[in-house]
């Protein structure tokens, strides 16, 4: 590993980061998902069809299992979005209009959004300085008569402190639920996210390590919420008299049911994902090294007990240790402003707490930025290496050494940002 003394290119100098050096765009689609769709194209079945014996829907039937499978779970619904699925785990686990629901104030939209769909109230928790995930310390303080669960977020692909989280939910008689939306292969303590909680919620957006385009999971391993979430997600379609589904019409129902070809596209996906994650955690640790005794550049922390699956790998800069009088997001913008003009993708993904999302706020003036000093924090003085497009789970080894030489460069040359 050199260090690069070398003039920043944002400052003239060349780019630490070659043009000739590939990068892969995400999704990756091979010749086993075009053969998978044109699979459900040749069948003609496009849709859950019904049936005196109830829906036929022959690959998303065989995604469900093959997903639970993949989690080692009872159930598994397959939906048009994550955030239905979300939508679903919340109702499923008996969330009420007028509850209360404490989640992360880190998280993507759909969290706080799920929980307004099932007529609840969303209640911020500040995060954990390291692993950006929801802080068990502070949740108790958030509990009143009107909570009834919890939606503990796996953000970035790295599970919870699950431990004391449940210690909470069985002391107090709280649901919990889980958004593992990034996090599909991730583990705490051997354990598979998404399995923690009565029900839970996983996302295949395009944008995930498990990518489909759009669509989602509910998963649970208890009856009861497999049949309300079934029936939620039906939306009035008759099924025989023997299936449970039934007995919960008198829920609202909403239309999350899925298609068949991003189902076929998706069990397609599904049969490389330890492949993809397998990638991701590589080319953390390709980073990692660059960044483990550099002063002032900070990489992800993974808890011992945990395996990060690195949805994203966002890095934290520690001002002090660097040679620039700029602070906070002023640091942040210049240093990803210079790793761009070497060549390396960056990204925010994220800019405030929940709480300052105009959804959010339109209803809950009165909750504020300044209650979750730590996110605040957190989007001051960090960022991701990769975005979406090229996201880390994709990328050439070549790739990732030159990036971690180029966040060297970067940060040995702070002196000359501002």
């Amino acid at each position: 590993m050199k260090a690069l003394d070398a003039e920043l290119a944002v400052k003239g100098g060349a780019k630490a980061v070659e043009d000739s050096l590939s990068r892969v765009h995400w999704p990756i689609v091979t010749d086993e998902d075009r053969a998978a769709v044109n699979r459900v194209m040749d069948r003609q079945i496009l849709w859950a069809q019904t049936r005196p014996e109830g829906l036929y829907a022959p690959e998303q039937q065989a995604l469900e299992q093959e997903f639970a499978q993949f989690l080692g779970i009872k159930h598994v619904l397959a939906t048009n979005g994550g955030t239905a699925g979300l939508h679903m785990a919340l109702v499923a686990a008996g969330v009420e209009p007028d509850d209360e629901v404490i989640t992360s104030a880190f998280s993507f939209l759909a969290t706080p959004a799920a929980i307004l769909h099932a007529g609840a109230k969303p209640v911020f928790v500040d995060i954990d300085p390291r692993t950006f995930n929801m802080d068990p310390k502070q949740i108790e303080a958030k509990i009143t008569p009107r909570t009834k669960a919890l939606m503990v977020v796996d953000i970035h692909g790295l599970c919870a402190d699950f431990d004391p989280i449940l210690a909470i939910t069985r002391k107090h008689k709280l649901a919990l639920t889980e958004d593992a939306c990034q996090a599909p292969g991730a583990t705490y303590k051997g354990k598979q996210a998404g399995t923690f909680g009565v029900a839970s919620g996983f996302s295949v957006n395009g944008t995930k390590n498990f990518a489909v385009g759009e669509g989602g999971f509910m998963v649970t391993d208890d009856d009861d919420c497999y049949f309300k979430g079934n029936w939620l997600k039906q939306v009035g379609e008759g099924l025989p008299e023997t299936d449970r589904t039934m007995e919960f019409q008198h829920l609202l129902a909403w239309n999350y049911r899925v298609q068949e070809l991003p189902c076929a596209f998706g069990r397609s996906q599904l049969a490389r994902l330890g492949e993809v994650n397998a990638t991701g955690q590589r080319n953390a640790k390709i980073l990692d090294g660059y960044l483990n005794d550099l002063p002032g550049v900070k990489a992800p922390y993974v808890p011992q007990e945990c395996v990060s699956v690195y949805h994203k790998y966002r890095v934290t800069l520690v001002p002090e240790e660097l040679k620039t009088k700029l602070r906070g997001a002023a640091l942040r913008d210049a240093f990803m402003a210079a790793l761009r003009a070497e060549g390396v993708d960056v990204d925010t993904w994220g800019a405030a707490p929940l709480s300052e999302h105009p959804m959010i706020k339109a209803r809950y003036p009165e909750d504020r930025a300044e209650n979750y000093p730590t996110t605040v924090a957190m989007f001051a003085n960090s960022f991701c290496v990769t975005n979406d497009e090229y996201p880390i789970y994709a990328q050439p080894e070549a790739l990732m050494h030159a990036y971690g030489e180029a966040i060297r460069k970067v940060a040995q040359g702070a002196a000359r940002l501002g």
